[in-house]
Formats: structure tokens, C-alpha cells, sequence
């Protein structure tokens, strides 16, 4: 008769950096060494007064490996709720990465705690060079974050530890859908992963792309080609009523610009409101649609037609107007240190969405 030799702490876990899955024996785990290669430790029983201790700063190695080269992510990880994966659609162009360097550094900033919601530190190398090589240089000197190319598809950006006022922890992941790399899509492994396993989408609009409503055309750019190569990779998700049931949100992007534009204006000047207020995300939702279809920018709005459940947003990421590259820096820059505004509403109607949906799910 065979022996069962699987540890009864064993679990089937979820990488945070590249969504694979994996089982885990809750002993095996790894110490990152100063000036050396990650150390494999094993971690005391959960019961252990040692426990605690040892588990601190204690990491995870992935078995799926990303070309060839191992990744890591802290224990902290498994030990709570399903991770919540939110994906960012849209060219770089569109503001995307400024969106992402101004959400990151808000929530570092504890931003949610005024609206019920908590986050850890994350002690984890990619988002502490994340923050310091993008994130403050953008807040504290205005500074771009730049343009990186990129050869995935689909890019882990960032991740933290987010606890509701329910007390329910879980790990909030965010994930760039690049938008100059769209061929191939089918067959890249992370992408399709990605696309089965993302809990929420952030599709980015850029509104220097679009006209202004009196007739006269943007940039001539007649669309997002990550919007429609994203929906079109959905397909095999959940549908009802031939709509994904799949939360998703459009955020207008430098609305900075437009502050003196109504309806803009009157988003960008609203307080915070505490937790979320869905009459304001229902009537700013209508607002942003109807600022869209003036300017004939029918082709953003294709997750408003695609998705279940969809919100819209105004969003300014920097608040201040943008420079060239001046020759001290590889990017360019703000005229003064990054102020955002609004940046973390979509995440917050995204949330309670993805919240809704979970709770739909659990009864049928």
C-alpha cells in the first residue's frame, strides 16, 4: 500500500509574479543572502513559537521560471486570501505608466486608509526598485517614469498586501497589458494566463487621441488596438447576456488638461468621498461616457458594450503639464512634482465590483 507523504500543511498556491500555480509543503522557502545567492531555509511548523520570526522576510521560489531565470515572492503572499489580479490595458502613450507610478506611490502613501482600507509594506526587491527608481522620482521631482520596452505581452508591474474594514487580507496584484507587442497573442503562455486568471481591467484612454467634440479629429489614431486584442483574448471567460462577467473600468487619463472642460471639471474639483459612493461612480460613469461619444471616441468605449460590469473615470495622474526630455534625465518631466487626483477611484469601483461578482459567484 503506498504511503501518503504529503505534508498536511501542503497547498496549492499562486504565484504573485507570473499567476502560475503550484504546490507548497509550508516548510520549504528561501532567505535572500546580502551579497549572495537566495539561501533555501526550512521554515518551522505553524504552531512553532519560532514561526513568526522566521517567516519574516522569508521567500517562495516558483517552479515556472521566466526565460530560464528563477523569481521569488515573499511567504506573506500565500498565507492570506486569494491574491486579486488587476490588469492595465492601453498603450504607454495612453498615461499608463504614469497611472500605475501614481496609484502605486498613493496606496504607499496610505491614501486608502481614510476609505476602510489597509496595506502592508511588501518586502519584496522588485517593487522596492519599482518605487524608488519610478515612483519617487515621479512624486518627489516630477520626474517621468520612462518608457521602458518591453517584449511580454503581459508584465507583472506591482503588488501589496491590502486588508478591507472586514478584516479580510489578501494580496492585490497589478499586472501591464502591453500595448506596442500585440502579435502572437494566442500563443504567449504568460499572456493567456493572464487573461484566464485576471480578477479586474483598467483600460487606459488617452484624450489627446481623440477630437473635441466640435469636429476636429486627434491625433488620427482611431482606436486602442490593446482594447479590442485584450477583449478578443477574454473569450473563453464566463459570459451572461453575451457581456464578460468580468469587472472592468475606462479612466480618462491627463484630465488635468480638461479641468476647465465640463464635465471634467467638476470631477476633478469633488472631495474624496469615504468608501465608495456608487450613486457618484454611476453619474461620473455617465458623464465620462457622454464626453466620449461627443468626440466620436466610440472605439475606447467598446468595454461599456463588452463588459457586464463597467465603470468610468476621470483621472490625472502628474496634475501638471509635461516636458521634453531636457538632457539630465532618460525621460522627461513634469513641471513640478507629481500631485494626483483621482487616480484611485477606478481601483475602488473596481474592488467593489470584483467584490460583488465574488458574491454572486458564491451563490450560485
Amino acid at each position: 500500500m503506498p504511503v501518503n507523504t504529503t505534508s498536511p500543511d501542503t497547498k496549492t498556491v499562486t504565484c504573485v509574479i507570473c499567476l502560475e500555480e503550484f504546490e507548497w509543503d509550508g516548510r520549504e522557502a528561501y532567505r535572500r543572502e546580502a551579497n549572495g545567492p537566495t539561501a533555501r531555509i526550512t521554515l518551522p511548523p505553524r504552531d512553532s513559537a519560532k514561526w513568526a520570526a522566521e517567516v519574516q522576510g522569508a521567500v517562495l521560489r516558483c517552479p515556472n521560471e521566466i526565460n530560464r531565470v528563477p523569481h521569488y515572492f515573499p511567504v506573506d503572499f500565500v498565507l492570506y486570501d486569494r491574491p486579486v489580479v488587476i490588469g492595465f490595458v492601453g498603450t504607454t502613450m495612453a498615461g499608463k505608466t504614469c497611472l500605475l507610478a501614481a496609484m502605486s506611490g498613493e496606496i504607499d502613501r496610505q491614501r486608502l486608509g481614510p476609505r476602510g482600507l489597509g496595506t502592508m509594506p511588501v518586502n519584496l526587491t522588485e517593487h522596492h526598485k519599482y518605487r524608488t527608481e519610478v515612483v519617487d522620482p515621479f512624486f518627489d521631482e516630477g520626474i517621468a517614469p520612462p518608457h521602458t520596452p518591453r517584449s511580454e505581452l503581459v508584465t507583472y508591474a506591482d503588488a501589496v498586501l491590502m486588508t478591507t474594514n472586514t478584516g479580510r487580507t489578501f494580496p492585490l496584484v497589478f499586472f501591464d497589458a502591453a500595448g506596442e507587442q500585440l502579435r502572437g497573442l494566442q500563443q504567449d503562455s504568460m499572456a493567456l494566463r493572464f487573461l484566464h486568471r485576471v480578477d479586474g481591467l483598467l483600460f487606459v484612454v488617452d484624450p489627446d487621441l481623440i477630437g473635441d467634440g466640435s469636429g476636429r479629429a486627434g491625433t488620427g489614431i482611431l482606436d486602442d488596438p490593446t482594447f479590442s486584442a485584450t477583449i478578443a483574448g477574454l473569450r473563453f471567460r464566463p459570459m451572461q447576456g453575451g457581456r464578460l462577467r468580468v469587472p472592468a473600468a475606462i479612466a480618462i487619463t491627463k484630465s488635468d488638461t480638461l479641468r476647465f472642460t465640463s464635465p471634467v471639471d467638476r470631477w476633478l474639483s469633488r472631495p474624496t468621498p469615504a468608501g465608495v459612493d456608487r450613486d457618484a461612480i454611476r453619474q461620473e460613469s455617465q458623464d465620462a461616457y457622454a464626453f466620449l461619444h461627443q468626440r466620436r471616441a466610440t472605439a475606447w468605449l467598446a468595454p461599456v458594450d463588452r463588459f457586464q460590469w463597467c465603470t468610468l473615470h476621470f483621472v490625472s495622474a502628474s496634475g501638471a503639464s509635461y516636458l521634453t526630455a531636457d538632457g539630465t534625465t532618460k525621460a522627461g518631466r513634469f513641471v513640478r512634482p507629481a500631485r494626483p487626483r483621482r487616480v484611485l477611484e477606478p481601483l475602488m469601483a473596481l474592488l467593489a465590483m470584483i467584490e460583488e461578482h465574488n458574491e454572486h459567484a458564491r451563490g450560485d
